[in-house]
């Protein structure tokens, strides 16, 4: 005789409905096959967003580190002077090497021509008109490209930055014939342009084709595929015990990059006239005005000479350890048998 509980339900039915429901509980809780795991959803965000994120990583910097006027003095002079020589080569008289006051450097060019106001367009070679905004973008994608050798990217990066240059000369080069046999606004116009948008397409018809060129000599190992894995460990990280020529070249560079930083803020003579100008520079709140009078000249070049030198010393720390430091490959224990 079945036992009947106080709904009126038997036991063996309430038996039977239990033993079909938790089947199905069980098949609802259970993971589709065709869901990624939170580990497989890290791998293809790594896969897809390295790149663009190391890009925006490097402007991030490279725009600190170009804060302050005439970041690479040294190079923007040498660009100056050989657009002049150049320049003064196919139309002989038609520029000069100039003391650019606002960056303190000998970065300006002055175009001569009947045709410009006064006979005379001034000129100067900025942080970006020396390419290295360029070379530093393009080498970033060359490194993180998959498949290709670490000898390869660095032998590309070390032809690709002769490239940037000679086209950055081009450029610079072409302004002069646009602004005489057009106008200046024109040469002005084609500058702009090629900064804010010719370069960035030129960069990446450069990497498209440098990466066809390579995929085609069978150079690219399509079965590499950027991986979490890949990132090196602290326990990989170790001094070098011996120092390969390269970082001996990065370390002499790194003793002259802080020396010169040191030698800006305490031995230059001019910029220690410009210190104790800007010391002086105070702002008069009832007067509604710095005092004594032009001091602000003294303190904003100071300040970009004394941001110039700390930026020297931070990068000259960070190449050196770059040149002493190694990382261990990963090897995995061999199981013993």
């Amino acid at each position: 005789m079945p036992f009947f509980n106080a709904t009126g339900v038997s036991r063996g039915e309430v038996e039977a409905r239990m033993g079909v429901r938790e089947p199905v509980r069980e098949k609802r809780q259970a993971r589709p096959k065709d869901d990624l795991s939170w580990p497989e959803v890290g791998e293809l965000a790594y896969g897809y967003l390295r790149i663009p994120l190391a890009l925006i990583l490097v402007e991030v910097v490279y725009w600190w580190a170009t804060d302050p006027a005439a970041s690479f003095e040294p190079y923007q002079r040498a660009i100056a002077t050989v657009w002049v020589g150049i320049s003064n080569l196919f139309w002989p008289g038609s520029a000069e090497l100039a003391f650019h006051g606002p960056s303190q450097a000998w970065t300006g060019v002055n175009l001569f021509d009947s045709s410009f106001q006064g006979g005379m367009e001034r000129l100067y070679v900025s942080d970006e008109c020396a390419g290295i905004h360029e070379i530093v973008f393009l080498s970033v994608l060359m490194l993180l490209t998959p498949g290709v050798s670490t000898r390869t990217k660095w032998r590309s990066i070390a032809g690709m930055t002769v490239l940037v240059q000679l086209l950055n000369y081009v450029r610079l080069i072409a302004l002069y014939p646009i602004a005489t046999n057009g106008s200046v606004e024109d040469m002005y116009a084609f500058h702009e342009f090629i900064l804010s948008q010719g370069f960035l397409a030129i960069l990446i018809i450069i990497w498209l084709a440098w990466y066809i060129a390579l995929d085609q000599r069978g150079l690219i190992d399509r079965k590499v595929k950027p991986s979490l894995s890949d990132l090196p460990q602290m326990n990989q990280f170790r001094i070098r015990d011996s120092l390969p020529r390269l970082s001996v070249a990065i370390l002499i560079f790194s003793a002259i990059l802080a020396v010169w930083a040191t030698h800006e803020v305490t031995m230059n003579d001019y910029n220690m006239e410009l210190k104790a100008g800007a010391e002086e520079c105070h702002y008069d709140t009832e007067e509604k005005m710095w005092t004594p009078e032009f001091c602000t000249d003294d303190k904003m070049m100071w300040e970009d000479v004394w941001g110039k030198s700390i930026r020297g010393w931070l990068f000259a720390g960070i190449f050196s350890l770059m040149a002493i430091v190694t990382v261990e490959p990963f090897t995995e224990p061999s199981e013993e048998e």
